[in-house]
């Protein structure tokens, strides 16, 4: 009898997932994506990039790019197109085909199973989380069927934000604490697969952003009790792989041909080290830290031609040894998402109260104690505390003024002195034109102040 090979898909969902040796680069390819691809996190752009130019944080001084400068100032339907296709076409796909071929194994054991579903799980939920805060609502793809997707038409964001939820809870009962090895079973030190605290840590960030107080307080204080996490008092080591503040990291490529360590390293930091800077802090947030704060003098740099920089990453290069990861969820942003789901509770001074949160990361970044007392001295304090901890973080500083409802009055004084004209339709961005033409179930569904072309 002649023996017939299998289909690809049969081939890829019988062998690729048959045991963990092979299930596992599988699903790793999928943070090899968003560590690497320019428009997530990839070298020289990305979210961070994109979204610390559309706010406050950086100052566009002389890349020509075009889009970068729509970015900017935002001008035109100024949010690159193939983020929306790349998060949708590539990375999405990818987690769902994983997470199809890793469920339907009938070889891989059952706890390799669990965790790789509890990963797949985490990874689709913040992409989704991202997604409703760029976007608003967006089409809930939940399986590789293209006949079903490519009809889709626009899920209501508390129905993502519902799935978003779920996933994180499922998402916690199939993970482990600790940190795991590419066998799924023995403890290591790399901080790159989600874990339990991985899970807990954003499910945190949705119920903040839900405005679920107690939820969210209690999701927060289930990472920063964890012995595995710690606050560095040395800034210096915030940003090292692997460093105890870390709760989930990108890993860089051995083989990346642009030759930079970590986007963030890359803006201010070219590989060859000759160059200034082509985008430096603005003086909107360079005015915000206090003259004591060492955030300013440990995470940010300048010049000989005096251009100030962000500087929480030092290594521009990639060396056949990485010095340090891009860090995605990190300790001190739990504190904050405690401190303020404590004051909207009236959890306001005392022991384990807002301010007390507060203190925490104000005093080690040589900070004396907060003199906030009222509840909205002290929301717009974890503000300003945001501000100057998490800038230029996954787009922190966008997505905090468009859910606290302060991005009209921040950014209708920013934008033109970026020489554009800031308008409120501009908080969402503009699904891309082409995708109209592919999904006829997006048709009429627009952004408002957008075209469909």
């Amino acid at each position: 009898m002649i023996e017939v090979d299998l289909p690809v898909d049969r081939y890829t969902s019988e062998t690729v997932y048959a045991n963990v040796a092979t299930a596992v680069p599988a699903v790793n390819s999928v943070y090899a994506l968003m560590a690497h691809q320019g428009q997530f996190s990839g070298p020289f752009a990305g979210v961070s990039l994109y979204l610390g130019l559309i706010s406050d944080d950086i100052i566009n001084v002389e890349y020509a790019q075009a889009e970068n400068q729509n970015i900017y100032d935002g001008s035109g339907d100024y949010f690159p197109g193939y983020f929306w296709k790349f998060v949708y076409k590539d990375i999405i796909y990818q987690v769902h085909s994983s997470l199809e071929g890793v469920n339907k194994s009938s070889t891989l054991p059952v706890r390799a199973k669990q965790i790789l579903s509890g990963e797949l799980k985490f990874t689709r939920a913040w992409l989704y989380f991202l997604l409703v805060n760029l976007y608003g609502d967006v089409p809930l793809v939940l399986s590789t069927d293209f006949k079903v997707n490519s009809i889709m038409s626009r899920t209501p964001k508390d129905q993502v934000y519902d799935q978003i939820i779920t996933d994180l809870l499922e998402a916690q009962t199939l993970l482990e604490d600790n940190f795991l090895e590419k066998d799924l079973v023995n403890t290591g030190i790399e901080r790159i697969r989600p874990n339990k605290a991985a899970a807990a840590a954003l499910l945190a960030r949705v119920y903040l952003y839900k405005g679920k107080w107690q939820e969210a307080e209690a999701e927060a204080s289930k990472v920063i009790t964890n012995s595995n996490y710690e606050l560095l008092s040395n800034l210096d080591e915030v940003f090292l792989k692997n460093s105890k503040e870390t709760i989930l990291a990108l890993q860089p490529s051995l083989v990346n041909p642009d030759g930079v360590n970590s986007p963030e390293g890359a803006w201010p930091i070219t590989p060859d080290g000759g160059n200034d800077p082509n985008y430096v802090i603005s003086p909107f947030l360079l005015n915000t830290f206090e003259v004591d704060d060492q955030r300013k003098l440990h995470w940010i740099s300048s010049t000989e031609s005096g251009r100030i920089f962000t500087y929480k990453y030092k290594q521009g290069s990639r060396t056949m040894e990485s010095k340090e990861y891009t860090v995605v969820f990190r300790l001190a942003e739990q504190f904050l998402i405690r401190a303020e789901a404590r004051a909207m509770q009236g959890k306001l001074t005392g022991e384990n109260s807002a301010v007390s949160d507060i203190n925490v990361i104000r005093n080690r970044a040589g900070l004396a104690n907060s003199v906030a007392s009222t509840e909205q001295e002290i929301l717009v304090a974890i503000d300003k505390e945001r501000q100057t901890e998490l800038f230029m973080e996954w787009g922190d500083r966008w997505l905090n003024m468009k859910r606290r409802g302060t991005v009209d009055d921040v950014m209708s004084v920013v934008t033109p002195e970026k020489g554009g004209v800031w308008e409120p339709y501009k908080a969402l961005f503009p699904i891309p034109w082409d995708e109209f033409m592919y999904n006829p179930g997006l048709a009429g569904h627009q952004n408002p102040g957008y075209t469909e072309r």
